[in-house]
C-alpha cells in the first residue's frame, strides 16, 4: 500500500511514517523540515518538501497514494485563531476534499482535548457532546477541522489519542522537564478537584498511536474513535518518577490550582495585548492539564479496529522519562 504521511517530520508523523516503511508499505512522508526529511529518507520513507497551508500539489500527491495519514496540526495551546483555522481547520477540510474526490482511505489525527470544557472526566465516549465551549483554541480547531472532515469525507476514519508521548517526544515530558529543572513547578494539590491530591488519567504511547492507525489502514471503519494506553496513570508519582531520573528535587512548593489558573488567564490577557502574541509562562490549559484528570471509553475503538495497545504505560513511561533524562 502507497500511504501518503502528512507531518512526518513531527514526533507522531514520524513515528508512523517510520512504522508503516518497516512494515513493508511505501511510505510518503511530507513535511517542511528538511533536515528531518533526510532522515526519514534513511529510514526508507520518500520525503516530499511541501507546505500544506496554501501550497500546491497536495491533491496531485494524494491522487497517487492509496491511503492518507493527516497528522499534521498546529498543536499547542498558545497561538492565534487565525493560524489555528488556516493549518488545522482550511488544511484538514482540503485533504479530506482530495482524498474523497481520489476515492482514497483517510486516516484524520484528532484530539480528545475536544472533551476538556464538558465538565466529564471519565470514561468518555465518542458520542459526548462536545461545543460550542472549548478551553483552548487548538482544542476548537480540531473540533471543526473533525466537523469539515465528516462531512466532506464520511468514510474517513477519525482518531482522538490521548496525551501522546514517547522517545522523540517534544512537547509533554520535555516541557514537564524543565519546569523541574528550572524548580518552577509547584504541587498543584486541591482535594475538591481530584479527592486528594493525586490526579488520575490517561496518556498514550506513540506506538499505540501508530499501531491504531495501521488497524485504520486495513479495515474500513469510518466515524470518530478514542485511543489510549488503556491504563490510568497517577500525574503526581509519575512527575516525582521524573524528578528522580533527572536528579532534581521532587515539586513540593505547594499552589491552589483554583489561583493558578485564574492567574494564568490574566496572564493571557496581558500577553494577548502583545504584537506578536508570546506564548505566557503559564496557561489555563497548562494548569488543567496536571489538575484534572481524563479516561476515554475505548469500547468502539476494540470492538471496530480490533485495537489492543501494543506498548503499557509501564514500560512506555520508562523508555519515555530515560530518553528525557538522557537528552
Amino acid at each position: 500500500m502507497r500511504v501518503l504521511v502528512t507531518g512526518a517530520t513531527g514526533f507522531l508523523g514520524g513515528v508512523v511514517a517510520r512504522q508503516l516503511a518497516a512494515s513493508g508499505h511505501e511510505v510518503w512522508g511530507v513535511g517542511r523540515d528538511a533536515v528531518r526529511g533526510q532522515a526519514l529518507e534513511r529510514d526508507g520513507v520518500r520525503f516530499v518538501p511541501l507546505e500544506l497551508r496554501g501550497g500546491t500539489g497536495l491533491a496531485q500527491l494524494i491522487a497517487e497514494a492509496d491511503a492518507v495519514v493527516h497528522s499534521a496540526a498546529r498543536s499547542t495551546l498558545w497561538g492565534r485563531w487565525a493560524d489555528f483555522y488556516a493549518d488545522n481547520v482550511e488544511v484538514s477540510a482540503a485533504v479530506a476534499r482530495a482524498c474523497a474526490g481520489a476515492g482514497v482511505r483517510l486516516v484524520h489525527i484528532s484530539t480528545p482535548s475536544v472533551y476538556n470544557a464538558t465538565g466529564h472526566t471519565r470514561n468518555i465516549p465518542e458520542s459526548l457532546s462536545v461545543g460550542p465551549r472549548f478551553d483552548s483554541l487548538y482544542a476548537r480547531s480540531k473540533y471543526l477541522a473533525e466537523l469539515e472532515v465528516q462531512a466532506i469525507y464520511p468514510e474517513a476514519t477519525l482518531l482522538r489519542p490521548r496525551g501522546i508521548y514517547g522517545s522523540g517526544d517534544t512537547s509533554i515530558l520535555p516541557r514537564l522537564a524543565r519546569a523541574l529543572r528550572a524548580g518552577r513547578l509547584p504541587r498543584l494539590d486541591d482535594p475538591e478537584l481530584h479527592g486528594g491530591g493525586e490526579v488520575h488519567t490517561e496518556l498514550t504511547h506513540v506506538r499505540n498511536v501508530s499501531h491504531a492507525i495501521a488497524l485504520a489502514l486495513t479495515r474500513p471503519a469510518p466515524g470518530l474513535y478514542n485511543i489510549t494506553d488503556g491504563v490510568t496513570i497517577p500525574i503526581w508519582a509519575t512527575l516525582d518518577r521524573l524528578a528522580d531520573a533527572l536528579d532534581v528535587p521532587r515539586p513540593t512548593r505547594q499552589a491552589n490550582p483554583r489561583t493558578l489558573e485564574a492567574v494564568a488567564r490574566v496572564l493571557e490577557a496581558v500577553y494577548a495585548l502583545h504584537p506578536r502574541r508570546p506564548e505566557p509562562p503559564l496557561t489555563a490549559s497548562g494548569v488543567r492539564l496536571l489538575t484534572r484528570g481524563m479516561t476515554l471509553d475505548l469500547t468502539r475503538a476494540r470492538e471496530r479496529l480490533g485495537y489492543v495497545p501494543v506498548v503499557h504505560p509501564d514500560q512506555g513511561l520508562e523508555e519515555a522519562i530515560g530518553a528525557v533524562a538522557h537528552a
